[in-house]
């Protein structure tokens, strides 16, 4: 026996000592490698490479009231604003402004890029068509100067990964991925004999990608956290009529005060807030009872209503629907350009009532659907000039949008700066624009024209100076 131990243990030791080279190289291979990698190479690591873009001679509109700064320089580093004001510096590539106007770019606080055919055709169409009509909507929007866009129901949320990517061009997007609706609600788009999909009905793959019907707390709760799963940074909830929808009139209440709770207590959770469509008083002060923090459209409100709004320190976000104009009749009545015609007896109240008591109103068109509806978008400027001037539609469109977008928190999927204004450390997301838009807001309609330049994220996707 102690000779077998003793022929093995001579087995090993004469293995171990033909190994034993190969494997201190091996080490001493990647300990350099490993070392390489790290920069601990004894030479100083190289320093990561910025790019810098000097605007000069604009005068800037910073997101405040209605005055310009003298001419000036605007100094940017890589995708943030680094100093305004700046001494020409070497290297940099220059763009000159010859004296033009330096604003923000446009931030759309209501739009559905993902939602690019009609809500009743959602089962009718292609999905890879939706898909490919979205990217140019995308490509739409930023080339008349929307540098950001609040989707405010449908799923984009692939889309924003493939913009923030560089794989296509398009505006920054804030996705709510699915919407949550109650069975008979805004967003039920079922035909009338479809059965329920919670009430062992068919699971339409494409629609359920748009929409999640949820009745009761449990089931609310359940599908705002599906919604946030699937990438929404904010909830969008359906809490009253709408006019795109075929079987809920405008007046109808949609959601309980203990399910719209359990949606706004589900998306706190996440450290986010809860949107609602909703035109009513009773419906708006529902979702205020609740917690909601945004009102979208509200355009049958009473001044109380209003008031309670801006006391409750709550955002309004709303449109004028001026382009939908052209497809109703005076006194029209039924279906759904009937509904749309009620809802427009109210824009005016609404939005003089909001500017006479102060409340801000969020920039928003509310465009979905076609390519052109996409291409009507700012069109939603020279409406707005029968309620508010240009300085404040401007505001409203950049710095005030800007505000309703941090309520995602850490959410929010743009935290190196701030956007809607031009500061230093801000993004620079920047259009050069001919004649002033505080003075007419309308000549940003001629984006072809009258939008020079055009930068999202420190690079330049039109340059016409």
């Amino acid at each position: 026996m102690n000779t077998l131990m003793q022929c093995i243990a001579r087995a090993a030791a004469h293995h171990l000592r033909q190994i034993l080279p190969a494997a201190v190289g091996l080490l001493g291979m990647l300990i350099a490698t490993q070392a390489t990698a790290g920069g601990h190479t004894g030479q100083p690591a190289a320093e990561p490479e910025v790019s810098r873009t000097l605007i000069t001679n604009v005068r800037v509109w910073g997101g405040n009231g209605s005055e310009l700064s003298a001419v000036q320089n605007v100094l940017i580093e890589n995708n943030l604003i680094k100093a305004i004001g700046a001494e020409p510096v070497d290297g940099a590539d220059v763009i000159d402004g010859a004296g033009r106007i330096l604003i923000p770019g446009i931030i759309d606080a209501h739009a559905h890029l993902a939602l690019s055919a009609p809500p009743d055709q959602l089962d009718n169409t292609d999905l890879g068509y939706m898909g490919a009509v979205s990217v140019k909507a995308a490509e739409i929007y930023l080339m008349r100067g929307w540098t950001t866009v609040r989707d405010i129901g449908g799923p984009s949320q692939g889309l924003a990964k493939a913009i923030d990517e560089g794989i296509v061009p398009g505006p920054r997007v804030y996705p709510s991925a699915m919407i949550i609706s109650q069975t008979s609600g805004h967003g039920d788009l079922r035909k009338l004999n479809t059965p329920h999909p919670n009430m062992n009905g068919h699971q339409d793959e494409i629609a359920t990608r748009f929409k999640l019907l949820a009745d009761g707390p449990a089931e609310v709760r359940r599908a705002v956290r599906e919604s946030l799963r699937m990438g929404a940074v904010q909830i969008k909830v359906m809490a009253g009529g709408g006019i795109s929808s075929e079987y809920d009139p405008i007046d109808t209440v949609q959601y309980s005060e203990e399910e719209l709770r359990a949606a706004v207590e589900a998306a706190a959770d996440w450290h986010t807030y809860v949107a609602v469509h909703a035109y009513t008083d009773e419906s708006v002060n529902r979702a205020l009872d609740a917690g909601v923090k945004v009102i979208e459209h509200g355009h049958l409100l009473s001044e109380k209503t209003i008031r309670r709004i801006k006391k409750e320190g709550a955002y309004l976000s709303s449109q004028s629907f001026g382009f939908v104009r052209q497809f109703i009749q005076p006194g029209q009545t039924g279906g759904q350009a009937g509904k749309a015609a009620e809802v427009m007896d109210g824009v005016d109240t609404l939005m003089n009532t909001a500017r006479d008591i102060g409340l801000p109103v969020a920039f928003g068109t509310d465009t979905f659907g076609s390519l052109r509806a996409y291409r009507m978008g700012q069109t939603e400027f020279g409406f707005r000039t029968r309620w508010f001037d240009s300085a404040e539609i401007l505001t409203q469109a950049t710095k005030h949008n800007a505000e309703l977008l941090k309520l995602t928190g850490p959410r929010n999927p743009y935290q190196d700066g701030p956007l809607g204004v031009i500061t230093e450390g801000a993004y620079a997301d920047l259009l050069i624009v001919d004649g002033n838009p505080l003075e007419d807001i309308t000549l940003l309609e001629n984006y072809e024209q009258n939008i020079r330049m055009i930068m999202k994220d420190g690079k330049v996707y039109k340059n016409t100076l």
